[in-house]
């Protein structure tokens, strides 16, 4: 396999949740300090789920930096529920998000410096997604997956079956990096390191 020589300009803030930066004008996640992003020409925010510790300083961020949200149609319709977004586990309330698009699943987002397509991957939550750049083939897993075989878990409005499915459309990708929602970045044998994600759902169902 050849090398990836390519790199993408990606910064990571962790609180809640990891929160991924890109270009400093798309920003993944934001289980963060809302203050962290302050000063960047943020245009974008993709969230990945509607949990609380993905999405819970989205609309600070939006009013800070003017930019845009953008969240699956499907947990878009969550957002207000404290059970479905995981909040009342945090002793929260659902954040309020009024999100600005609706994604689908197919979605290209492009840059000068990135493309990154839109992978509708249910499981964790039902509109879950993940976002795949092809050119340095960085996955951003949300919670669907995490490194050394994790996957998300699939008791606050998920469904298993779906997860199996989602984890199987990503064994047909090739990424070098995988960006996941919680844990460390990692670039090593990210193919393999998915087929164990794969496995490990599977064994759920035994």
């Amino acid at each position: 396999m050849k090398p990836n020589n390519n790199k993408l300009d990606v910064q990571r803030f962790a609180l809640y949740a990891n929160a991924y930066l890109l270009d400093g004008t798309v920003l993944i996640d934001t289980g963060i300090d809302p203050w962290e992003v302050a000063g960047y020409d943020l245009e974008l925010i993709i969230l990945t789920h509607c949990h609380f510790d993905h999405t819970c300083a989205a609309s600070d961020i939006a009013d800070m930096t003017g930019a845009k949200i953008a969240i699956h149609e499907t947990d878009a319709r969550l957002l207000d529920d404290d059970c479905a977004t995981a909040s009342v586990l945090f002793g929260k309330r659902a954040p309020e998000i009024s999100p600005d698009m609706l994604l689908h699943g197919g979605e290209i987002f492009e840059s000068d410096n990135f493309m990154l397509e839109v992978l509708h991957t249910p499981g964790h939550t039902p509109g879950g997604i993940c976002l795949y750049e092809s050119e340095t083939r960085s996955l951003f897993s949300g919670d669907t997956i995490f490194p050394a075989g994790g996957i998300g878990r699939c008791d606050l409005g998920g469904d298993l079956s779906d997860l199996i499915h989602s984890i199987k459309l990503l064994t047909t990708l090739d990424p070098e990096v995988l960006y996941p929602g919680h844990l460390d970045v990692t670039d090593v044998d990210i193919p393999s390191q998915i087929r164990s994600s794969l496995a490990r759902a599977r064994e759920l169902t035994l």
